[in-house]
């Protein structure tokens, strides 16, 4: 007795995991979808607690209520009585405990045709809604082949698990449709009707002109026989007195391997995505067709991986939008015939996948061009040039706001007047297509007008300088030839402030390159000293910037008041002398009449001041 339950809790541990693996759930809530079960051992389940419902449509019996399915399917593999035991408990393994139920549809040719049509009452085997958490399902007569259709209920609504087991009849149901056996075209199939206590066996293949028959395979007598074909076969296994133990049934298939073809295209592309710098954006996916090269799609798939061995473990599959990490890149593609998840009939190729670089086009941002010249221009008319050969590229050049006249086919581009310019590039080996736009802005010489705002004899000396100009020209001031200034920003203005006093050329001129202009301003004062010592420098004292005052008067006194010389404005000023004597070193006075330029004779004004005489 002991040896006897060791055996039968071996045998329920195997069925536990054969039926795991097969993913036996018990969660088929509709007929169509019933699962297969064995019924020579145990199989347990989480049952349905969610309070869903039977599908409207079959004949239900006795159960009044169908709450919380599970649709199971099996078929004869010994002819004979079946019994299962359905147990529903709160822990798996544990006592019976919460209410189970059942109903029993049979027998059948073909269970999933059956769902349709042939629930009835009159196709019902047994059925129960006794409020136990053990029922009795019975097949009396069951005939080696023959299906039948499950369905058990969990009346309880509570969380739980549900067993199925045969423990007693005569009969018994077929293991084998719990498996898949499938293979790929070229492979041979071992099926396997190993039975305990069988002495001999007998197989058997469908008669393809007489479907439902069976042709007995002469010569095959043992457990195990290899297939090559799609076919259904059956195996009998025989006891030593050659009564029939058990039948099993297996419905072969072999799945046709796609075969990837010997040549397929490199794919290039242009480097079109972000930087110029050989990484690129692959849509893999347009090489699907070319792969498949007239497979259905709708029964294979391409899938794309970065290495062999990722497409031989069908493991990192790479997405359809792809950036390469190498340029040229092998791509390895992986068909797979999807007839079955079983299985995997596939085959391995690759193909280069590369980017070209486009046209590196240099040009500058902005270019000028001069108009209105005066000729005091720096810059020539500029020559746009986009650095590349006229042999390896084809140029299309255009004025942006008029694209449909092409103004030059050559590499470079002379404007004659402002404008955007775009040039198209087309590399003749590739066909890469690049483009660029170069803005050339006109600009001009400076139209300039320099004035002195501050008044003669001032502590300050102020000029301001006003510039006009065309187009985009800008302009930078100097004075008597010193550094060029500006404002920031530049207003096209300029003041200069403490200029000393006589003549003073002020210039301006275009950044840009586009010309100078200048203008002679004087300003009017004295010196504060003169040296009249004949070394021909600052040997006679004189007003500056009244030269052309011809009605002006200029007196100078010594600094008692008297008065020693009266100066022309014209005239070459005064040389230190009172009548042909030489004057001492000392402070003298002068008064000047004189009017601010640009005044008239009647707005004449009075300045008087010192300055000294140094020998």
């Amino acid at each position: 007795m002991f040896l006897f339950r060791k055996v039968y809790l071996l045998i329920i541990f195997f069925c536990l995991v054969y039926f795991n693996i097969f993913s036996q759930t018990g969660g088929a809530n509709y007929c169509a979808d019933a699962e297969p079960i064995c019924s020579s051992a145990e199989f347990s389940f989480a049952n349905t607690s969610n309070g869903s419902s039977a599908e409207i449509g079959p004949d239900y019996g006795c159960l009044l209520t169908q709450p919380n399915p599970a649709w199971f399917f099996l078929q004869i593999g010994l002819s004979g009585n079946i019994n299962l035991i359905i147990e529903q408990s709160s822990s798996l393994g544990g006592s019976p405990n919460l209410d189970v139920d059942f109903i029993l549809y049979g027998p059948f040719i073909n269970a999933e045709d059956a769902c349709s049509t042939s629930l009835t009452a009159s196709n019902t085997i047994d059925c129960s809604y006794s409020p136990n958490g053990i029922e009795d399902a019975n097949i009396p007569n069951a005939i080696s082949g023959q299906y039948y259709l499950l369905l058990v209920t969990n009346f309880s609504g509570q969380p739980g698990f549900i067993s199925i087991q045969q423990l007693t009849g005569t009969g018994s149901t077929n293991c084998s449709i719990l498996e898949s056996f499938k293979a790929c075209d070229g492979d041979s199939f071992a099926l396997d009707a190993t039975t305990p206590n069988a002495a001999s066996y007998l197989w058997f293949v469908e008669d393809v002109t007489n479907l439902g028959s069976f042709i007995l395979i002469n010569g095959a007598n043992s457990a195990t026989y290899n297939v090559f074909d799609s076919k259904t076969y059956r195996a009998n296994a025989l006891d030593s007195t050659g009564a029939l133990i058990q039948l099993y049934e297996f419905n072969v298939e072999f799945l046709d391997t796609p075969i990837f073809p010997t040549s397929i295209q490199p794919y290039i592309i242009c480097d079109y995505y972000e930087d110029n710098d050989g990484v690129g954006e692959f849509d893999l996916n347009t090489k699907t067709s070319e792969i498949l090269n007239g497979l259905d799609p709708i029964l294979y798939s391409v899938t794309f991986y970065e290495n062999d061995a990722d497409a031989q473990m069908d493991e990192n599959p790479l997405s359809n939008i792809y950036h390469n990490s190498n340029n040229p890149e092998t791509i390895y593609a992986r068909i797979d015939n999807i007839a079955s998840v079983v299985i995997e009939c596939f085959d391995i190729g690759s193909f280069e996948i590369g980017v070209n670089l486009l046209p590196e086009i240099s040009l500058n941002d902005t270019y000028y061009i001069c108009i209105n010249k005066n000729g005091t221009e720096v810059i020539n008319n500029p020559v746009i040039d986009t650095g590349l050969n006229d042999e390896e590229f084809t140029f299309e050049w255009i004025e942006t706001s008029n694209p449909s006249i092409i103004l030059s086919t050559q590499s470079i581009f002379e404007p004659i007047q402002g404008g955007s310019y775009s040039v198209i590039v087309i590399n003749n080996l590739t066909g890469c297509i690049n483009s660029a736009t170069a803005t050339v802005l006109e600009s001009s010489p400076p139209n300039i007008s320099a004035t002195v705002i501050s008044e003669a004899f001032a502590d300050n000396h102020i000029v301001e300088v006003t510039t006009t100009g065309e187009g985009s020209a800008l302009f930078e001031f100097s004075i008597d030839n010193g550094p060029w200034v500006s404002n920031e920003p530049n207003t096209n203005t300029y003041t200069f402030s403490h200029i000393s006093f006589g003549e003073h050329v002020i210039q301006a001129r275009d950044i840009n390159g586009c010309g100078v202009a200048s203008e002679i301003v004087l300003i009017m004062d004295y010196p504060l000293i003169f040296t009249p010592n004949n070394d021909g420098y600052n040997d006679t004292w004189q007003i500056f910037g009244i030269e052309n005052q011809y009605d002006a008067i200029i007196y100078i006194f010594d600094q008692y008041g008297k008065l020693l010389k009266q100066l022309s404005p014209t005239g070459p000023g005064w040389d230190g002398t009172y009548n042909g004597e030489f004057l001492p070193e000392s402070d003298y006075w002068f008064v000047v009449k004189y009017r601010e330029l640009g005044e008239s004779a009647s707005t004449q004004k009075q300045f008087r001041a010192h300055f000294s005489l140094k020998r």
